[in-house]
């Protein structure tokens, strides 16, 4: 056995490797004044601060503490350029990528949003690793101000515990089309999270029909300066369909029901000779209040997608 195989075997055992020139200082990450030697895998070793490391977490504190038999003389000590510490459970780049974020200034970017997302995935991963909690709060905005496909942004909330991620994510899945989605973005999501998108996309459609076939009501009691309220009653219910109706149901372009408000706004949208101007006001309004049920059911898929994360972890 060489000594390289020797020190996988000893690696995975959680023995102590000696350093016999096997091992290469990173360039970056070697300080003089560092006070521990570590390893991640069986080619790099980084000269870093224990200090800096023991703070940010119990965990980390737990990772690095040396056996008290082990005192400073000793030859076999670990820690140290010739016995380096071994960190389980991470590789070169994700350690990488954390010593990048625990060593940065302010003025130093992440780079573009590719390498953003690299280096905040893998800070996500060791931040519930290490329950770094200031690690996971930093990668978490990074990545707010980075572009994610809808799918992905899912993936990572069930990955790694985001909660607030879910609901913007189905809003944009939702106020698209299922069939939009590759198989590479139901897979990244999973198939649990997208039955449940596909169900409450068969909800919207029930309810944008619905919507559409059903006017909401007129107000029961009319304004004094409305002269014939039969008149408004009667023509109520097919100016709803003419002007909102046929958007929603339109076989390319379909309006969504969150876009009803915005167009009851427009002046003209619910103008008819038949409709006094005072009911048009009084309806105007009343539809503009009303929260159609498009926002229940992003609710409710949000809140069951974020149910299901939780037995994840």
């Amino acid at each position: 056995m060489n000594d390289s195989e020797s020190g996988n075997k000893a690696q995975q055992n959680g023995e102590v490797v000696k350093n016999t020139g096997q091992f290469i200082q990173h360039i970056a990450y070697w300080y003089s004044d560092g006070s521990i030697v570590v390893r991640v895998d069986d080619q790099t070793i980084y000269k870093i601060h224990l200090s800096m490391l023991t703070k940010l977490s119990k965990v980390m504190e737990e990772i690095l503490t040396i056996p008290d038999d082990k005192q400073s003389d000793d030859p076999n000590r670990e820690g140290t350029s010739l016995y380096p510490l071994f960190i389980p459970g991470t590789n070169a780049q994700e350690f990488n990528d954390f010593l990048f974020w625990l060593y940065r200034t302010e003025w130093e970017s992440l780079g573009d949003d590719v390498e953003k997302e690299r280096m905040c995935t893998h800070l996500l991963k060791l931040a519930d690793m290490w329950e770094i909690a200031a690690a996971k709060k930093y990668a978490i905005h990074a990545l707010d101000m980075v572009y994610l496909p809808p799918s992905r942004r899912l993936e990572l909330a069930g990955k790694f515990a985001i909660p607030d991620w879910v609901r913007p994510a189905v809003r944009r899945i939702l106020d698209g089309k299922l069939s939009q989605l590759k198989d590479d973005d139901i897979c990244a999501m999973g198939w649990k999270v997208y039955s449940m998108l596909v169900n409450a996309m068969e909800m919207l459609g029930e309810e944008t029909r619905r919507t559409a076939l059903v006017a909401p009501g007129m107000i029961k009691d009319p304004s004094i300066q409305c002269t014939d309220h039969t008149s408004c009653q009667s023509i109520w219910p097919k100016l709803w369909f003419d002007r909102i109706g046929r958007d929603l149901l339109h076989p390319k372009t379909p309006m969504k029901l969150g876009g009803i408000v915005a167009k009851i706004l427009q002046d003209a949208t619910l103008t008819h000779p038949k409709l006094s101007e005072c009911c048009r006001l009084d309806m105007v309004l009343h539809c503009s209040r009303i929260i159609f049920a498009d926002e229940d059911i992003v609710t409710q898929v949000s809140n069951a997608i974020i149910q299901f994360h939780a037995t994840l972890a």
